[in-house]
């Protein structure tokens, strides 16, 4: 007889492995299975071995402000090898804690390939060995593959995408990067502090397109002044390895011209993995992405699904929040998804976070805008830091209802909370004035933008 669970869930990602734990919490029966590793491919291949390397390469601008602070420390490159290994080292520690809370809560996984092959019945197979599982509920949350750009097929040497990138083998002198999006900026700030000379071409007419254009402009500046060449509204249409090097055609505004590259690296695209569910009958769009309901419910009564199969915003906390709600409605402790507000990061030198709605978006969507900025150099905490690039904007209506909050600078990701719970809660710009921020500390950058919202910022002239 075939072993029989409350709840399958397909998929160990940032999204999968919560909604099992959280399961397991609630005293569910729960088999979680993995085609690869426990932590999928944000622990694995994207957002903690990024962050782990960003940090790292951090370090090479830390050394340059030890120094403007008095210390006698000079920088003498970096060993790849120990850098590999100490981001595996992260990886390593984080997938066996995943391992552990699985045990501690009573969770089976499984590693191989699954398969629905009906509302109740799960396949497993691993090496030719296949298993049948029966369940009263399944999750899916398998994720996304990354998918080449016609004309420039991964090949791992030359044409390469982020997996290839944070495996770290060397250092490419002349690399170029299509994509300005998240990854491909994490990835060139990342590369550029190493060594490589870094060009970006983004199609769109900005950097991150769809975050807020006014911060853009000044991150864009900031990396231009770190040594990254970019290249908006444009576009490779043509490459060929001459004499072990890519000889690469780009098309630009002011014209085509011809640059040398040792490695292409391609960070837009990412498609639907869909061969869990594709034989199934559940829903999907266009792209192949699964269609759901407002509690995440497909077309199937007992199938959810969460994550990035789900489409975008394709993030990892958006994953984790959606799989714990599917949790608890599975387990009846909770009647509907309650999901808000999602906040969008990206970790760049410095990083740009953030949340609820930018200046043209809200525009578009027919209010009367009003904003606040302040400035990271008019903050004592944040030169004491040595971190006077950036810029804090906040976006209101006319009545002062908090619309969205936009953070260029040091620790923004951390800042960013604040304007989640504000916006969340349905606070007003009102609201962060007159709540005391510690002195000194980055908060006040929030504190003093929101004042300057009503023009009475302190450490700045209110314009």
């Amino acid at each position: 007889m075939n072993k029989k669970y409350d709840v399958i869930v397909i998929g160990a990602g940032p999204g999968g492995y919560p909604c099992g734990i959280r399961l397991g919490q609630l005293n569910k029966k729960v088999l979680v299975i993995e085609a690869k590793y426990l932590g999928g491919l944000c622990l694995n291949q994207g957002c903690i071995p990024t962050k782990a390397l960003s940090y790292a390469c951090e370090m090479t601008d830390n050394f340059k402000k030890a120094k403007r602070m008095g210390f006698n420390i000079e920088f003498h490159g970096f060993d790849i090898n120990i850098m590999r290994n100490w981001k595996q080292g992260i990886v390593k520690r984080l997938r066996t804690g995943i391992e552990f809370l699985f045990k501690s809560n009573n969770i089976e996984w499984k590693q191989g390939f699954a398969k629905v092959i009906s509302e109740h019945r799960v396949q497993v197979e691993k090496t030719g060995d296949k298993q049948i599982f029966e369940t009263e509920y399944i999750v899916i949350a398998t994720g996304t593959d990354v998918a080449p750009l016609p004309g420039l097929d991964f090949d791992g040497k030359f044409i390469i995408n982020t997996d290839h990138a944070l495996e770290l083998k060397d250092v490419a002198r002349d690399l170029l990067v299509i994509g300005a999006g998240a990854s491909g900026l994490e990835m060139a700030t990342i590369y550029a502090r190493l060594g490589s000379k870094v060009t970006v071409v983004e199609m769109m007419e900005q950097i991150l397109p769809g975050m807020e254009t006014e911060l853009c402009e000044s991150l864009c500046k900031i990396l231009k002044k770190s040594g990254i060449s970019i290249y908006l509204n444009s576009q490779v249409i043509g490459n060929e390895i001459i004499n072990n090097r890519l000889e690469t055609i780009i098309k630009r505004p002011e014209g085509e011209s011809k640059e040398i590259f040792d490695k292409i690296l391609v960070t837009v695209g990412r498609g639907p993995q869909e061969e869990a569910f594709k034989d199934i009958g559940i829903k999907t769009d266009k792209k192949g992405f699964i269609i759901v309901d407002n509690n995440l419910r497909t077309n199937i009564k007992n199938i959810f699904a969460i994550g990035d199969i789900i489409g975008a915003p394709l993030l990892a906390h958006k994953a984790t929040k959606q799989g714990i709600e599917v949790a608890e409605i599975i387990s009846g402790s909770k009647q509907n998804v309650q999901i808000k507000t999602i906040p969008l990061c990206v970790f760049t030198i410095p990083p740009l976070s953030s949340v609820g709605l930018t200046e043209k978006l809200a525009l578009d969507k027919g209010y009367k805008v009003k904003v606040g900025r302040f400035p990271y150099r008019a903050s004592g905490k944040a030169l004491a830091m040595g971190e006077s690039q950036g810029l804090v904007k906040i976006v209101g209506d006319e009545n002062g209802k908090l619309l969205g909050l936009h953070i260029l600078g040091a620790e923004s990701s951390s800042l960013i909370a604040e304007g989640i719970i504000a916006i969340d809660k349905g606070l007003s710009v009102s609201d962060l004035t007159e709540s005391i921020h510690p002195h000194p500390s980055l908060t006040e950058i929030i504190h003093e933008a929101a004042e300057n919202f009503y023009k009475k910022a302190i450490h700045v002239v209110n314009k």
